[in-house]
C-alpha cells in the first residue's frame, strides 16, 4: 500500500468518526452520541460533566438500567459492577453509574474506553 492511499484511508475514517460523533450542549454539560450500538439496537451515549479536578465521563447510570430498569437482578449488577472496576472505572451502586475522573487530555480515550465498556455490559443480559 502506497502512503498516498493510507493518508486517503486516514482521512476517510476521521471524516467518518466526525460525522458520525455528536457533542451536544446539554446545560453545563455534554452529551456524547455514539456510532456504537448495544445488544439491543440502542446507540451508546456518553455524558462529559465538569468537575472541580477535572472532567467525570460517565454514563449517567444509563447502561445498567436499561438492562435491569428495576434494579431486582442482583447477580447481574454485581456482576457488572465486577467488571466496571475490573476496566477502571468507578461504579456508583446507588445509581448503578459508570463513570472515570480524568483530566481534559484522557477525555477521548476514557470515551473510547467507556463506550466500548457499555457494549460489552449490554450482552450481559441478553
Amino acid at each position: 500500500m502506497k502512503n498516498s492511499e493510507l493518508k486517503l484511508i486516514e482521512q476517510a475514517s476521521l471524516d467518518w468518526l466526525k460525522q458520525n460523533i455528536q457533542f451536544i450542549q446539554a446545560g453545563e454539560d455534554i452529551e456524547v452520541v455514539t456510532p456504537l450500538i448495544g445488544a439491543y439496537g440502542d446507540l451508546v451515549y456518553c455524558w462529559i460533566e465538569k468537575e472541580k479536578d477535572g472532567y467525570r465521563i460517565t454514563d449517567d447510570g444509563g447502561t445498567l438500567f436499561k438492562l435491569d430498569p428495576a434494579q431486582e437482578n442482583f447477580d447481574l449488577l454485581e456482576e457488572a459492577a465486577d467488571i466496571v472496576i475490573g476496566a477502571g472505572f468507578e461504579f456508583d451502586e446507588d445509581t448503578s453509574e459508570i463513570y472515570q475522573i480524568v483530566a481534559q487530555e484522557n477525555i477521548a480515550q476514557t470515551l473510547s474506553d467507556l463506550t466500548q465498556l457499555q457494549v460489552a455490559l449490554t450482552y450481559l443480559a441478553s
